[in-house]
């Protein structure tokens, strides 16, 4: 990366003199600040990186700097819907897409093939030329679910989460109210909108139905993964196998099964996500090495190699073995 960085600097200076930029050993040293910093930042992360290089620059100028270098294609402006407008690197030749979690506002940057090569289909079977593109997705990041109780009441659900209806801490009347609405346990339901005057509106099957928070508290959930492709209605023996997977390093040869989690190191976890494993991806694992190590995988469609302790990293669910 450091090689990376000092090509962008190079043509900054090339770029920048050629367009009779002014200030440009201020605004240099502004691309210096923001090159050291990786990911996502705001204009005051640059503002305290430059204080941190000895470097005294106004708000707007720092503001302007970055622009420009919008502008000439250093950096790319993004604003998530939860988030102040941040900018991050803009290397020539390569692209990413983003998943932003809407409860502790972490942003993962992923990039997989097969969905790239779907949107140049799709966009060709319309009769569309594709000049740019971007995916971004909401929702909640693994260490937030880690941290969140299996069972949560109704109302602390974010909109657009997919739960399954496991409890009603109510009286009998109130579980006749509900079962006449159309609402019962074991329920697939996904939150629609919350927040308004304490009520929750959720679409059961193809019906809407509006809670108000005093209800919504009585009622017990849980997550339930939209990727997942075991049927909800199946006997309880098979959900409580769903909900109970392994790392893809407990897994024998000739099993499957589908990701549902990939966590480890930001370095690691950034380049298991680059080889195409996703949550939601169908992994299957072809063989073992002779001492074990490595495991010989594939994903995709392609053949691929891990170690034992980078697959650990890996939690697989619906794990089976795969019809010959």
């Amino acid at each position: 990366m450091t090689s990376k960085h000092e090509q962008e600097k190079k043509q900054f200076k090339q770029l920048f003199q050629q367009q009779g930029v002014d200030q440009f050993n201020l605004r240099f040293q502004v691309l210096e600040a923001f090159l050291k910093l990786e990911h996502h930042v705001t204009i005051k992360d640059i503002m305290v990186q430059l204080r941190q290089d000895g470097v005294q620059l106004e708000e707007g100028f720092v503001f302007n700097s970055m622009e420009l270098l919008c502008r000439f294609g250093f950096a790319i402006k993004v604003e998530f819907d939860i988030k102040e407008t941040q900018y991050e690197h803009r290397h020539l030749g390569l692209h990413h897409d983003h998943m932003v979690c809407t409860k502790c506002g972490s942003i993962l940057e992923f990039k997989d093939e097969a969905i790239e090569k779907q949107q140049l289909r799709v966009a060709e079977a319309y009769g569309f030329l594709m000049l740019q593109h971007k995916m971004e997705i909401y929702g909640i990041c693994s260490k937030c679910m880690e941290r969140r109780n299996l069972l949560v009441p109704l109302h602390k659900a974010k909109p657009g989460e997919n739960l399954i209806v496991k409890e009603f801490e109510t009286g009998k009347n109130i579980q006749l109210r509900l079962s006449s609405m159309g609402l019962k346990i074991g329920d697939l339901i996904e939150i629609v909108s919350s927040g308004f005057g304490g009520q929750v509106v959720i679409a059961a099957g193809e019906n809407r139905l509006v809670l108000g928070k005093g209800m919504a508290e009585k009622i017990m959930v849980q997550p339930f993964y939209p990727s997942e492709t075991l049927d909800h209605e199946k006997d309880k023996d098979a959900k409580d196998l769903f909900l109970s997977p392994m790392t893809l390093s407990q897994m024998k040869a000739g099993q499957e099964g589908i990701i549902r989690k990939v966590s480890g190191e930001s370095i690691l976890r950034r380049r298991l996500l680059e080889m195409g494993i996703n949550r939601g991806s169908t992994i299957y694992v072809e063989k073992y090495a002779p001492l074990k190590d490595p495991i010989e995988l594939v994903i995709k469609g392609y053949h691929i190699s891990l170690r034992v302790e980078e697959a650990a990293n890996i939690l697989v669910e619906n794990v089976k073995f795969k019809k010959r």
